[in-house]
């Protein structure tokens, strides 16, 4: 029997509790579920391993749905155009080839494995030192002191961004995250630091991402400013909320397991492998940003109408029990977790996804060594809610 589907169930603040539930019975129903999203835009929910990795690499499902849809074209990119849409439009996870070539192109080289590789020792002194406070304080907060300084330093290491300026740097990334009244205001004035920056960086190049990119502009391959704006707001965003998400997420999964937490004291080289099973368990993103069907598509033994919606669901993949053993198990002994898509797959798949399993790896094995008394503190009854983002995770050394 055909399990049957509310219109906007995803939504539901039942289901938001859980959505794993909802997802077992989108694999269980054998096709793409619709549903109708806040918007009321229709919204095809896909949820099976093979079927989401099929979509990812599918030719005809993707996202400049102006390109192909004559009734959702929109002006051309351009100054008339409001500054905050402008950059919005150039975010690369926005785009498709040629453009996302030519952009991702352009930063890919500072995220490889070997030049992420290069930060280890800066990460480790790092996570040395925020696991040294967090002993001497004996009460403290997951996001704040262990999670959140991590990878917002790190980016803006990369970026290019001195120290002083960091904490306005956390404030726009939070700002433009919330998606709140203050987000636009966030943006415009993150884009005028970035006009300061790329000034200073063209008159004295240093060792960083913002100078290899302003000095693209005599080779040629000049980013125009839109561009270049769009391109640091993903990496900041990306690689601070994300990588925030990851690691508090993990400590969490390990204090609620005590099993898997002493396992890790035990041995803290396990600490790649708690990267893995929690960005297979509850990884940072649920649904991969809003794709569309520039066409009608054959999808999991269903049709996608054209340009509808296409909801690619990275839980429901990584909790499909046709490849992971007890998938709804958190273990990180596991031997079938490799196979998970957390990070996305094919084109889109996260630039920086070799510096946040670092970074998580690094925190996780410092945690284990330097606190190993560590424990949840405080209200901790909805620790078994699937919000997007935890905001706080009180602990105790």
């Amino acid at each position: 029997m055909v399990p049957a589907f509310g219109p906007a169930e995803l939504w539901d603040p039942a289901v938001r509790r859980d959505p794993h539930g909802f997802y077992d019975r989108v694999r269980a129903a054998g096709r793409p579920v619709l549903q109708i999203d806040p918007a009321g835009n229709r919204f095809w929910v896909v949820a099976g391993h093979a079927d989401v990795l099929a979509a990812l690499r599918h030719p005809a499902i993707g996202h400049e749905i102006h390109r192909h849809c004559p009734a959702a074209a929109h002006e051309p990119v351009g100054h008339h155009r409001d500054e905050v849409a402008r950059i919005e439009a150039r975010q690369l996870i926005s785009l498709d080839p040629p453009d996302h070539t030519r952009l991702r192109g352009l930063v890919s080289g500072g995220f490889t494995a070997r030049a992420v590789a290069r930060l280890e020792t800066w990460i480790a002194d790092l996570a040395d030192r925020l696991v040294t406070d967090a002993r001497r304080a004996g009460h403290l907060d997951a996001v704040t002191h262990l999670a959140d300084p991590v990878p917002v330093n790190v980016i803006a290491e990369l970026v290019g961004v001195p120290e002083p300026d960091r904490p306005r740097f956390r404030a726009w990334s939070a700002a433009i995250v919330s998606a709140s009244a203050d987000a636009p205001v966030a943006t415009v004035e993150f884009a005028a630091y970035l006009d300061e920056l790329a000034a200073r960086r063209r008159a004295e190049p240093a060792d960083d991402l913002m100078s290899e990119l302003v000095a693209r502009e005599n080779l040629g391959d000049r980013l125009d400013r839109d561009e270049l704006v769009a391109l640091v707001q993903l990496l900041l965003i990306a690689g601070q909320e994300t990588t925030v998400d990851l690691i508090v997420n993990g400590i969490r999964l390990l204090l609620t397991h005590p099993d898997q937490w002493r396992a890790l004291r035990e041995d803290p080289t396990l600490a790649a492998a708690v990267v893995e099973e929690t960005l297979r368990f509850r990884g940072p993103v649920e649904i991969v940003p809003p794709r569309f069907a520039f066409e009608d598509v054959e999808i999991g033994g269903g049709r996608i109408p054209a340009f509808d919606r296409v909801g690619l669901s990275l839980w429901g993949a990584n909790r499909d029990p046709a490849v992971f053993d007890q998938p709804h198990r958190f273990d990180i002994h596991r031997t079938d977790v490799r196979r998970h898509i957390a990070f996305g797959y094919g084109i889109h798949f996260c630039l920086g996804a070799h510096l946040a399993r670092l970074e998580s790896r690094i925190m996780f094995e410092r945690i284990a060594q330097g606190l190993p008394g560590l424990r949840l503190a405080g209200d901790t009854r909805d620790l078994d809610g699937f919000r997007l983002h935890q905001d706080r995770l009180p602990l105790r050394v």
